[in-house]
């Protein structure tokens, strides 16, 4: 055994490799199971960036169904719950959208320039988004009340369901950015 060792630092040293350092066929089993590991996690994580999304489109989509409610009280518990489901599901995607975001990118790319372009592209998709639901429910005002200003359930509907149709939609170019990650 005291021989073994003694070939093992002989090789080592010809080798100029320090004892410390993992033997080359190591390092590389090393390497590849990291890479490996990455890969299923940022799988994983994909996974759950679509799921939540398409998650938060049905809640989305769930939110109109309110007016079905006779009673007030089983509605604000409904409105509760599905307000509990979309800020969780949202809360999800939007952190992992985020890191991913932040992994995929390749190593020899401007980061600040990325992360400042993925940013501007939210913000425009915020701003878009809420001028076009603005103009749905404008459209679907109930004129024959003065006194205050009130929509009609079909804005509501029209705006929830062009919501959840640009979440599914951002869903699948989730999906496709992450293949095409891999």
């Amino acid at each position: 055994q005291q021989q073994q060792q003694q070939q093992q630092q002989q090789q080592r040293l010809q080798g100029r490799q320090e004892p410390w350092q993992p033997q080359e066929d190591e390092q590389q089993e090393s390497e590849a199971s990291s890479e490996e590991a990455d890969d299923d996690m940022l799988e994983k994580r994909g996974y759950f960036l679509v799921m939540s999304t398409i998650c938060c489109a049905i809640a989305v989509l769930l939110i109109p169904c309110l007016a079905l409610f006779e009673e007030p009280a089983s509605r604000d518990r409904t409105f509760y719950f599905i307000t509990v489901v979309f800020g969780a599901t949202f809360g999800v995607a939007f952190s992992l959208f985020q890191s991913l975001t932040w992994e995929i990118l390749p190593p020899n790319v401007d980061f600040a320039n990325a992360m400042g372009f993925n940013v501007m592209c939210r913000l425009l998709g915020i701003g878009l988004g809420n001028f076009i639901g603005g103009l749905m429910l404008d459209a679907c005002l109930d004129r024959t009340r003065t006194q205050s200003v009130t929509y009609r359930p079909e804005g509501y509907v029209f705006m929830c369901v062009f919501s959840s149709c640009c979440m599914l939609w951002s869903a699948n170019i989730a999906s496709s950015a992450l293949t095409l990650a891999k």
